[in-house]
């Protein structure tokens, strides 16, 4: 029996909302000018926007601190560079990973000339040690159904990555590698039960001072992003 201490639903309706010509953020956590008492960081993970930009327009940003970097397309194709001389294209179906000092700049952009809309999730998790990691951009596949699978899992980070595919009413189940740590479960499209919650999609469900998680898909081709994080934890 999974026993659960503590959980908070951050619903996609009551995430905050900034906006430029061309380009539209989607903000769960306080970032620039959207500021919530009860949006703060959830351990190691300090942002997660989904970033809807016009072709050729861009978002520019300088780190504060040392992060990581992990950008998912939704659709389309974004460009990537910063400014230690990176620059890099992902697509849907990739995850990319990078690792920034404090104090460097970056800019995502939509480089299609006309009528392309590009949607991208757009994270920071802290960086808790000095190591270098490199650079990483991993294509995976969503034919794999009914199971998670594993995207960033190096114990070298706070944190693990895994996405998964459903049919209707397949159950499924992650154990955590450090019970200290949290979980932040993200619903990208379809619907989810995740420990007798239930989440639609761009929902997200943060858990912690709990062993595993339950869920289940209740829509066909369900997809859920999930991160296992280190980090202290507060409502």
């Amino acid at each position: 029996m999974i026993v659960q201490n503590k959980a908070v639903i951050h619903l996609a309706e009551q995430r905050g909302f900034l906006s430029s010509e061309g380009q539209k953020s989607y903000v769960t956590f306080n970032f620039g000018e959207y500021q919530n008492e009860h949006r703060k960081p959830f351990g190691v993970l300090q942002l997660w926007n989904e970033e809807i930009l016009s072709a050729e327009k861009s978002i520019e940003l300088t780190v504060p601190q040392s992060v990581d970097v992990v950008l998912v397309p939704l659709a389309g194709l974004i460009e990537y560079k910063d400014s230690k001389g990176t620059e890099n294209f992902i697509s849907a179906g990739q995850i990319y990973v990078t690792s920034l000092s404090e104090g460097t700049n970056y800019r995502i952009l939509n480089p299609f000339e006309k009528d392309e809309t590009v949607i991208c999730l757009h994270m920071w998790l802290t960086k808790t040690t000095d190591i270098a990691d490199p650079t990483e951009q991993i294509t995976f596949n969503l034919d794999e159904i009914n199971q998670l699978l594993p995207l960033i899992t190096a114990t070298t980070k706070p944190y693990q990555c895994y996405i998964g595919k459903y049919d209707g009413r397949v159950k499924g189940e992650y154990t955590l590698t450090d019970n200290r740590n949290g979980i932040y479960v993200f619903v990208i499209t379809g619907a989810f039960e995740v420990q007798d919650r239930l989440l639609h999609a761009k929902d997200a469900l943060a858990l912690w001072e709990t062993e595993s998680i339950d869920f289940e898909a209740l829509s066909e081709g369900a997809i859920l992003l999930l991160f296992e994080i280190s980090g202290e934890f507060s409502a």
